[in-house]
């Protein structure tokens, strides 16, 4: 780092006055525009829009939590408090194990304790369901950035919001880990050493086994959490960390080098837990045990074997590929979005029923409107909906029509069996009518509120008065609520929902919220966008699987083998997508006994099955029940 850039950074830390930092904005010399852009955007912005000064009925302090949030169990309480300690963690474990869960419990405890919690993922569409940001804007970073040597990535951790940002957070969690790249979250770790411990920094910045003293990602608690068997780093090692320049492929793709030599860099050390920045963290490793999504024991265990890269006995196999299914009207999970647009496109035109259009409602409140970084928030697309929710997972436009399957992104009644995954048939609309309209529940009165109608939790008054404004939005057009019919029985009227994300470093938060029938084409879904989600009835083409964790991510979005049915190849299930590094990392972190159970389980299964054919039951061939 040249001199008169450490000195300009030493003129900011050590002066304290956010008045007189607030001028140097930029370190460098660079004349870029003072802005976090945002990663991946499709498409131009228009104008920007002025501020929102106020709202009717809007609440600053956050409220309680939805009284159908699921109970946590004991090893969930556990992990709570160890996270409560001030210890690094990491915790994982199988689909379904209640990893989100736990995440949100964490959040909610932290900053009931007081602590400033910022919550990451490595995309946009991640960052929404966690309701936290990327990573890239956490830093205020755009992919760009990686091609900054490492002096210049510093540098811009010192923009006066950054280093707010920065040096105000006490815990920093890490959602979808697997998907973090090591060079990524090593680049986070020395830009928060540098400017959480600048004078320690800049004696050992060109000592690199000297920086190892600092203090992991400058001292704040970190939470990482995630599944490494599901889905990999998408191109990693783009950019060399050290001089910025593009890092080459050799022909098998198995090492990275840079024209000076920077490397090489082995295309198995692409997981963050094979960074200096995990080594550093110390984390305390817990692996979650129950699963709460499936209730049969041998389809978990063989959703584990999968998971764990142990192969499929010839039986499994054949229980996969041939078993009794009930999977009609199910979705289809593909693994390219190619094809689930073609899918889904079909499907819609075959149908000859009406089509009700509806435009998402997006809005920005401003709380901090004096900080340069938020002008972002406010910039649109050509349709009026906000840049900042392209990642949203509400889409834009929602197109429906009667006899369309569709998927609900909601959790819309918990207890009801209604949650972000379910699916069902439009089978008719209610007209349009204010006094059906969901309302914020508060005290006695949210007893008197069916659940589907109720609206607890974070800004439920806002969120009322988002919906009510979306209903005049479409009052113009002859537009009705869509009535679904899920295939567990239940009929629901599905009014529209409005996502709120809290935007910056302290409260109150500035809340970048959309409004929409929180509805999306059931016919088919990318296995990508399907991680998270729970399907009852799951169809899975694996014949274009190009990815390590694909596989797993399909088969263990079903909640039971009666409602899984795999097409296509089956070449898929022989290698069952495990990673051999991943596996040795679980291997050195949760020991054997984590293979060891799925394989005598295994083992112990095939004995019943072998006992049950030659009393003469047979597993019967795959067929719609």
């Amino acid at each position: 780092m040249n001199s008169s850039l450490v000195e300009r950074i030493d003129a900011i830390v050590i002066d304290d006055d956010d008045d007189k930092a607030e001028d140097l904005i930029l370190i460098d010399d660079s004349d870029e525009e003072e802005k976090e852009e945002i990663p991946d955007s499709q498409e131009s912005t228009s104008t920007l829009d002025q501020p929102i000064s106020s709202i009717s009925n809007y609440e600053p302090a956050r409220a309680a939590p939805s009284s159908t949030a699921p109970p946590l169990c004991k090893e969930q309480r556990d992990l709570l408090h160890l996270i409560a300690t001030g210890r690094n963690v990491f915790f994982t474990g199988s689909a379904g194990c209640g990893k989100s869960t736990v995440l949100k419990a964490a959040v909610k405890m932290l900053r009931d304790m007081g602590k400033i919690v910022h919550v990451v993922a490595p995309t946009g569409r991640a960052a929404l369901q966690v309701d936290g940001m990327s990573t890239w804007s956490y830093m205020g970073w755009t992919p760009d950035y990686h091609k900054f040597a490492m002096d210049k990535l510093i540098s811009k951790g010192f923009r006066t919001h950054i280093m707010r940002r920065l040096r105000t957070t006490e815990v920093l969690i890490i959602d979808e880990i697997s998907m973090v790249e090591n060079h990524h979250l090593e680049r986070i770790n020395n830009c928060m050493k540098a400017v959480l411990c600048w004078k320690e920094y800049r004696t050992e910045r060109d000592d690199w086994e000297a920086m190892s003293s600092i203090d992991a990602f400058g001292g704040v608690q970190v939470i990482v959490t995630g599944d490494f068997c599901q889905l990999p780093p998408v191109k990693p090692f783009d950019f060399c960390m050290q001089c910025g320049k593009e890092l080459i492929a050799d022909k098998d793709g198995a090492e990275f080098n840079c024209e000076e030599n920077h490397g090489p860099f082995l295309e198995t050390d692409k997981w963050a837990f094979k960074s200096k920045a995990w080594e550093e963290a110390n984390f305390a490793h817990v692996n979650l045990k129950e699963i709460h999504r499936q209730k049969d024991e041998h389809f978990i265990r063989m959703l584990q074997k999968c998971r764990l890269g142990i192969p499929f006995s010839p039986q499994e196999m054949k229980t996969l590929m041939e078993h009794p299914c009930k999977v009609h009207k199910a979705t289809k999970l593909l693994c390219t979005r190619k094809e689930v647009a073609r899918v889904n496109q079909v499907n819609f035109d075959k149908l000859n029923t009406p089509i009700w259009d509806y435009h998402a409602l997006d809005g920005f409140i401003a709380h901090q409107e004096n900080h340069k970084q938020l002008s972002q928030y406010y910039e649109r697309f050509h349709d009026g909906t906000l840049v900042a929710c392209k990642d949203n997972r509400l889409d834009r436009h929602v197109r429906l029509r009667p006899g369309m399957l569709v998927i609900l992104q909601v959790n819309l009644d918990i207890r009801g069996g209604l949650v972000n995954g379910s699916q069902g048939i439009i089978c008719g609309y209610e007209n349009f009518n204010p006094h059906s309209l969901p309302v914020a529940a508060k005290g006695k009165k949210a007893d008197s509120i069916p659940p589907h109608q109720r609206i607890t939790g974070e800004y439920a008054a806002l969120r009322e008065t988002q919906i009510e404004s979306f209903m005049i939005q479409h009052q113009h057009h002859p537009t009705l609520w869509p009535k679904v019919h899920f295939h567990n029985g239940q009929k629901r009227v599905i009014y529209p929902t409005c996502v709120v994300n809290s935007v910056g470093d302290k409260e109150p938060y500035s809340l970048l919220h959309r409004t929409q029938i929180p509805l999306m084409p059931g016919w088919a879904m990318s296995v990508h966008r399907s991680q998270g989600m729970t399907l009852d009835r799951v169809i899975v083409d694996l014949s274009n699987a190009f990815e390590d964790g694909q596989v797993y991510v399909a088969l263990s979005r079903a909640t039971s083998l009666e409602g899984l049915k795999i097409e296509g190849s089956a070449s898929g299930l022989f290698t069952t997508g495990g990673n051999d590094d991943v596996q040795k990392f679980l291997l050195s972190r949760f020991g054997d006994g984590l293979f060891k159970a799925v394989r005598e389980f295994s083992t112990s299964q095939l004995e019943k099955t072998k006992k049950a054919e030659r009393t003469g039951v047979r597993a019967s061939k795959c067929r719609p029940i």
